[in-house]
């Protein structure tokens, strides 16, 4: 079973978004287990402080690496399981579908949330730590991030979705963007009085020509949002 251990200075903060929806019922039903570890309680001086001021100067404080050491040894899991650590930080390496994928094969993965000014990079290096971004923007702390990775590993989980093979099909499965989709009503008339209508193919009932159609939609919508996708699907053939 695929199991998070999350190192973080706000705990309650979890499970947050992952206890809604299909994420949520895969919780209850333990198709993945969620553990938090609280970096608080490996604090230092009579504070439990967790931080400290940056050699050199400058704002913020940072995560010192005694605390994030204690907090990573008093994880108990067996070693000959596959297991990752990673942290969260805009500095790190873009996630992306693949990237979850393999998250998602793992037995545990064990995510350090940053806060402040950032962690000592001492902990990371010696503790290996894989830094992993999900953007190009910085937020207050890794928590947020933490949900945003985990979702996206948990969907991947087999048994999670209801529809596994919407998998197959969905934004960045070979890389394209998946094609756009429609449902009732199937004459849609706005606040304009403006009628909008659905694909005629998608109301035929001709599955070869719905699945073309997808597939050319799907190339198109690449080509003009993410061409850089398109580049390397070329390349990929």
């Amino acid at each position: 079973m695929f199991n998070a251990i999350i190192l973080t200075a706000y705990p309650e903060m979890f499970p947050g978004n992952l206890s809604y929806s299909l994420i949520g019922k895969a919780l209850k039903e333990q198709k993945f287990n969620l553990e938090t570890i609280d970096l608080r309680n490996f604090g230092v001086d009579q504070r439990n402080s967790i931080d400290d001021e940056p050699f050199g100067g400058g704002p913020g404080m940072i995560l010192r690496p005694d605390v994030v050491e204690k907090a990573v040894l008093s994880i108990k899991i067996d070693p000959q399981k596959n297991t990752e650590r990673i942290y969260l930080t805009p500095a790190g390496k873009l996630a992306n579908q693949a990237k979850l994928g393999n998250f998602s094969k793992l037995d545990n993965l064990i995510i350090l949330c940053g806060r402040f000014e950032g962690v000592d990079q001492r902990a990371i290096d010696v503790l290996n730590f894989e830094e992993i971004s999900i953007g190009d923007y910085v937020l207050a702390g890794g928590e947020i991030a933490a949900q945003v990775l985990l979702e996206g590993c948990i969907r991947l989980i087999p048994g999670v979705l209801g529809q596994p093979e919407s998998l197959l099909e969905e934004s960045f499965s070979n890389n394209l963007l998946e094609y756009p989709q429609y449902t009732r009503p199937k004459v849609w008339e706005d606040t304009k009085k403006v009628l909008h209508e659905v694909p005629e193919v998608l109301t035929s009932g001709n599955h070869e020509k719905i699945k073309e159609w997808r597939y050319k939609e799907s190339i198109k919508k690449t080509k003009v949002k993410r061409p850089d996708l398109y580049i390397k699907k070329e390349q990929d053939k």
